[in-house]
Order: structure tokens, then C-alpha cells, then sequence
């Protein structure tokens, strides 16, 4: 068969399906019992207990997705997986419990029967798959919303997300991560409106949708004049999320998230106590996870690197609670490995499939 490329991806002779999804159509039929075996048994004992039927409903998901990548056909894949949230929710099980973690290990039971230089179809397996657990999230959140309006509320907030990391690949899983270490953080330090936190951490950085192509993307260092348009993006996320009529603290949160402790931040160069707690929260955990994450325009740095920079700076540019609180969290045992996995980075350790107290995507 004769290919062409279009963007990063080949498309089929008959320019209906690129061919990296014909493919996975092809190896999810053709060894679908055997993928639906090592499928249930990457996802850990645990999360089995938890979820007796997991084995039929993952079998039935394959099946599912062969029609996903052969005609672009979501309809079966959103009936296998409203089939998991009733029985999840008629068992008592929340949304923050295994089921994220099961669907994503999809990934390693498909990749021994890819082609060592099968790029595209990991890509777009992992996408599909992440798709598959947006749905769970909307679909469980479904049952929960009283309203339309808060079920499109919801899809808002999530689209938002999902813009700003079609654009910048750099940031891909990072909202969701600092959404996380937010809300862990919030929890240790008693908030009550904990997904609050969560809301601030996933939203911090929409503002970046307002930045241009070449400042954003720019490969290596921004220019002092750059940097100054950067630096706009907390006011323009504030903007946006306004007129959504989102929780006043969260829109505060985004506007403030990058004021320092000693009032050396922006945009208004607050200091102490005069920034709201729930932007000095996220400040640690976007520092902390911007740390260990490869930029546009540096490498990442080791987690020790990033504990020593936050602490280093406690009472400097962060508040010295929030520090104390956040280094009960990353200091404590497989702690990154658990935010990993919760966050979906890419590359996913195998082990860290195997158990993870870490939630994942509340829906509002």
C-alpha cells in the first residue's frame, strides 16, 4: 500500500484513516485475546479486587477501539464505558479510585506486538487512551450533575485544558500534575474546598492560549522582551475564565500564581499574606513541577534539584506553610512515581502501574 505523509502522521492509499490507526485496528483484532489478558494482568491485583468484571468490559473495549481506528466510531467505546461508571457507582467506588490506571495500561499489553519503529501507533494508542478516560470522567460526573449547565461547565473547563496542550506539547500532563500536587497540598494544610486547589493547578497557565506562536515555541531562551509577554499570561487567564463564572479564588489563583513571598513576583508584586493562599499553593507546585520538566528552552532537572530549589527559596519566594506542607508530600515514599502515573506523563515506569494513591481529573 502506497502512503503519504500529513504532519506527523502517515495516512492510508484511500485517504480516509492514516495508517498507524488501520494498524492498531488490525493488532487489537488480531490478538485481542491475548491483549486482554496481559491488559488485566498489568493493572495489579488491587485494582481486579476492586473491579471483578474489569476483565469483560476491557475485552469489550478492545473491540471497541478496532472500530475506533478503522472508521473514526466512538459510539462502542462510550457504551462500554458507561457500562463501567453504573457499575462502579452502584458498587459505592468513587471516580479517584483504580480505573484511570487500568484503562491507561492498555499501552504496555498493546506495545510487544508493535513494530520497533511503530511511533505513530504508541502515539496514537496513548491518545485514544487518554480520550477513553476523559470520557469515564465525564460519563461518572454525569451521573453526579444536576444540570446541563453544569455538565457544559465542566466540558469548559476540560477543552480549555486540552487547547493549551495541543498547542505546547512541552506542557502536556503538566496542568493535570500541578493540579494534583495542589490539591495534595491543600489536604495536608486542612482546606476545606480542596478541588478548589485542584481547579487552580489544572486552569494556572490557560493564559498561554493568549500568547503568540513564535514567543511561546520559541526554541531556547526568551528575550528580555519576550519574557515580558510571558509574563502576561496569568492577567489573560484571568480574562478568560471570568466570564465562565468560575469560583472567584480559583480566577484569583490563576491571576496570582507567579507573585513571590518577598513580593518580587508578578503581576502585582504582592508579597506575604497579601497573596491569596490558594495562588501561594499552586506557586510551589508549578515551580516544583516546572522544575522537573524538559522546557522549549532547558532540560529538566532531577527531583532532589527541585526540592533543594524550593526549600532554598522558603520565606524568599514561597510561603514558608505551603513549603512544609508540599515536602510532606514529595518527600514521602514513591511519591513522584504516584504523581506519574496520576498525571499520565508519557513515559510511564511499569511499576508504577502497579499502585498509585494518586486521583485523577475531578470533573466540576
Amino acid at each position: 500500500m502506497m502512503n503519504q505523509r500529513s504532519g506527523d502522521r502517515t495516512i492510508s492509499a484511500d485517504g480516509l484513516r492514516p495508517s498507524s490507526h488501520l494498524r492498531l485496528a488490525e493488532i487489537l483484532g488480531s490478538h485481542r485475546d491475548e491483549i486482554g489478558a496481559a491488559w488485566l494482568a498489568s493493572v495489579g491485583e488491587a485494582d481486579r479486587v476492586q473491579s471483578p468484571d474489569l476483565d469483560r468490559h476491557l475485552n469489550a473495549l478492545i473491540g471497541a477501539l478496532v472500530r475506533v481506528f478503522q472508521r473514526g466510531d466512538w459510539s462502542d467505546v462510550q457504551l462500554v464505558i458507561d457500562g463501567l461508571v453504573i457499575r462502579r457507582a452502584s458498587r459505592g467506588l468513587d471516580l479517584e479510585h483504580d480505573l484511570q490506571r487500568a484503562l491507561l495500561a492498555g499501552r504496555h499489553a498493546v506495545k510487544p506486538f508493535l513494530d520497533d519503529d511503530s511511533t505513530d501507533c504508541e502515539e496514537d494508542l496513548l491518545d485514544a487512551l487518554h480520550e477513553c478516560i476523559f470520557r469515564f470522567s465525564e460519563s461518572y460526573q454525569g451521573l453526579r450533575l444536576a444540570s446541563e449547565s453544569d455538565r457544559l461547565h465542566s466540558r469548559i473547563i476540560n477543552s480549555l485544558v486540552m487547547t493549551l496542550e495541543a498547542r505546547d506539547p512541552y506542557v502536556k500532563g503538566h496542568s493535570i500534575s500541578v493540579a494534583l500536587l495542589a490539591q495534595r497540598t491543600a489536604q495536608v494544610m486542612g482546606f476545606v474546598e480542596q478541588d478548589h486547589a485542584y481547579l487552580a493547578g489544572l486552569l494556572h497557565d490557560i493564559g498561554k492560549v493568549g500568547i503568540p506562536d513564535h514567543v511561546l515555541l520559541k526554541p531556547g531562551r526568551p528575550t528580555a522582551e519576550e519574557w515580558a509577554i510571558l509574563k502576561t499570561h496569568p492577567a489573560i487567564g484571568a480574562r478568560i475564565l471570568r466570564p465562565i463564572r468560575l469560583y472567584p479564588e480559583v480566577v484569583g489563583a490563576v491571576l496570582h500564581h507567579h507573585e513571590n513571598w518577598d513580593g518580587t513576583g508578578y503581576p502585582y508584586g504582592l508579597s506575604g499574606s497579601g497573596i491569596p493562599r490558594l495562588a501561594r499553593i499552586v506557586r510551589v507546585a508549578d515551580s516544583f513541577h516546572a522544575i522537573t520538566s524538559s522546557r522549549v528552552f532547558r532540560e529538566s532537572r532531577s527531583v532532589d534539584e527541585a526540592i533543594a530549589a524550593i526549600t532554598g527559596n522558603r520565606g524568599r519566594l514561597y510561603d514558608p506553610e505551603v513549603v512544609d506542607a508540599f515536602m510532606k508530600i514529595v518527600e514521602s515514599p514513591n511519591a513522584v512515581d504516584e504523581l506519574n502515573m496520576a498525571s499520565l506523563q508519557i513515559e510511564l515506569g511499569d511499576a508504577s502501574i502497579e499502585r498509585s494513591e494518586w486521583g485523577y481529573l475531578p470533573r466540576f
